[in-house]
């Protein structure tokens, strides 16, 4: 490991040198199929879908979580699943722009598939050192015009896509497995379904909480850019769910720069920060860090955030970025968007925890990662019924909310709340 760290170092010195780069194109870059699978045992499992982005001849990998359905019989003449229309959850993974991968959120998509009865699109952004800012922006706007926007090269793709999936699907309930190898069963026909493009939602933990929220501000012209509007229509009419997942908001801030709470562990030794320091700025260079794209919590929300958002906010109180996200809060409610946004505060909980695997967490740090995720679900199933969700969850305190992010009210404390009968195995059991 010192070895490692060693030449990391002396990489990050030279500029990041040709031999960095290419040991960094030598990494696997796609997520394994198996691996997800194994994240996400509960299903449904994810395709990949292929992309076209605003380069020529480059494609974005999506990772695409679909719900189970029905499929009508073969001679009926229908050509509709049930269901047929689905609504839409864009999900960016963390990792700082320069780690991870859409596995790490397998299971958070998965849940929100299943239990909403919604496609889930997990965006594989490009990231650092190779790929710098904004292409990780561009590529998660790509996907999300390729949702909304007709006239964008990608509309008929994505639909295409998962209608080709689904009818793979069909074709494997037609008949054995042995049989369908052999293609001795009739293909059926490409089944016709909707994406409900009045119901979306964004999802992201970390970097992909950045990124989730910058699909919905609009930015003005900075720093040499030109202004850059928001993916979402002005006049979109409809409530857009944001769950932000203890996002990194302002990257002025280099990670040894941050705030750390009492009760943190210990700094990591100087050559890991240096490290950490060096990788982050790969990203972004110091001199842009500033931008709105960069660090979308500093555009003001009153008139450059989308008008129809709401802000589901969840922070981790062992986490250098509980800093700049209370200060994004103020700043937010000062602008005249409180009513915009729900505030989850986790004082003992660590940066990460509602995506690392369970085998690694505490019994109570199992627990409120599960009531993390089921609001997350609520706050995204109020919305795409009409119905404004932090007005919801701020005024039904106790009704499915459990602690509510309340640390006086810890999660095995509440009493006479509305668990449903899963939830309650998983408390008896702490898993």
């Amino acid at each position: 490991m010192d070895k490692l760290l060693d030449q990391a170092e002396r990489w990050s010195k030279e500029g990041w040198s040709t031999m960095w780069k290419t040991a960094l194109v030598r990494l696997p870059r796609a997520v394994p199929m198996e691996a997800l699978r194994i994240t996400s045992p509960g299903g449904p499992q994810p395709f990949r879908l292929d992309l076209p982005s605003r380069t020529r001849g480059r494609k974005i990998p999506l990772y695409v979580f679909v719900p189970p359905v029905k499929f009508p019989e073969v001679d009926s003449g229908n050509i509709e699943p049930s269901p047929h229309t689905f609504p839409v959850v864009m999900d960016y993974h963390g990792g700082g722009f320069y780690l991870g991968s859409c596995l790490e959120q397998a299971p958070f998509c998965a849940k929100l598939c299943r239990e909403l009865q919604t496609i889930v699109i997990s965006v594989d952004y490009r990231m650092a050192p190779i790929h710098k800012f904004p292409a990780a922006i561009e590529d998660s706007e790509d996907a999300t015009l390729a949702l909304l926007d007709p006239t964008y090269p990608g509309y008929d793709v994505l639909r295409q896509g998962i209608a080709d999936f689904l009818r793979r699907k069909w074709y494997e309930t037609l008949g054995t497995p042995e049989d369908c190898k052999k293609e001795k069963v009739p293909l059926p026909p490409l089944p016709r379904i909707q994406l409900d493009e009045s119901r979306v939602a964004f999802s992201g933990a970390s970097s992909g909480g950045n990124i989730a929220l910058n699909m919905a501000i609009s930015a003005p012209a900075s720093l040499g850019m030109p202004a850059w509007p928001c993916p979402i229509p002005a006049d979109y009419p409809h409530m857009i769910p944001l769950l932000l997942l203890y996002p990194s908001l302002d990257l002025r801030q280099l990670p040894d720069e941050r705030f750390r709470r009492e009760g943190m562990a210990p700094l990591p030794e100087k050559k890991r920060l240096d490290i950490d320091n060096h990788l982050a700025a790969t990203y972004v260079s110091r001199e842009m860090s500033g931008h709105p794209r960069a660090s979308p919590g500093l555009v003001d929300s009153s008139v450059s955030m989308h008008r129809k958002a709401k802000v589901l906010l969840i922070l981790s109180g062992l986490d250098t970025l509980w800093e700049q996200s209370e200060i994004w809060v103020k700043k937010v409610e000062s602008e005249g968007r409180r009513d915009d946004m729900k505030v989850m505060r986790y004082e003992d909980r660590k940066h990460g925890w509602t995506t690392i695997p369970e085998i690694a967490l505490s019994k109570e740090e199992r627990k409120t990662r599960l009531e993390v995720l089921d609001e997350c679900v609520r706050f995204t199933d109020v919305a795409w019924q009409g119905r404004d969700p932090v007005a919801v969850m701020n005024g039904e305190v106790g009704d499915q909310v459990k602690a509510q992010g309340n640390t006086n009210l810890k999660y095995q404390e509440a009493e006479g709340l509305d668990f449903t009968e899963r939830d309650r195995k998983s408390y008896e059991s702490g898993t």
